[in-house]
C-alpha cells in the first residue's frame, strides 16, 4: 500500500507525516493538528497497519466517539489489515 500524504476523513483533510522517528510509538493521531504521524523507521507492513490504526483513531475522533478503548482499535486494525493484505486489496 502506498502511504498517502493526505486523506479526507469526515470532510476534513488529514495530513500524514512519515518523516519523523517517534519515541515509544509506531504512530499517533493529533486531532488539533489534523495530522497522523507514522514512525519513519517501521517496516513497510507495520507502517501500513499503523496507518489503518491511526485512521480508526481519527475517524473515531471526527465522528465524536472518542471513548472506544485503544486496545479495541488495535485489535480491529490488526484484523482489518490482515484481511486487506491477504486478499491483495492493498495496492
Amino acid at each position: 500500500m502506498k502511504i498517502p500524504k493526505q486523506l479526507k476523513i469526515g470532510g476534513h483533510i488529514v495530513d500524514i507525516d512519515c518523516t519523523q522517528e517517534l519515541k515509544n510509538e509506531d504512530g499517533k493521531w493529533e486531532s488539533r493538528e489534523g495530522k497522523i504521524y507514522i514512525c519513519k523507521t517501521l517496516p513497510q507492513t507495520q507502517k501500513e497497519q499503523t496507518l489503518i490504526h491511526e485512521i480508526l483513531h481519527a475517524s473515531n475522533s471526527v465522528f465524536g466517539d472518542s471513548e472506544i478503548a485503544h486496545i479495541v482499535l488495535e485489535s480491529i486494525s490488526q484484523q482489518l489489515y490482515q484481511v486487506l493484505k491477504d486478499n491483495n486489496l492493498l495496492k
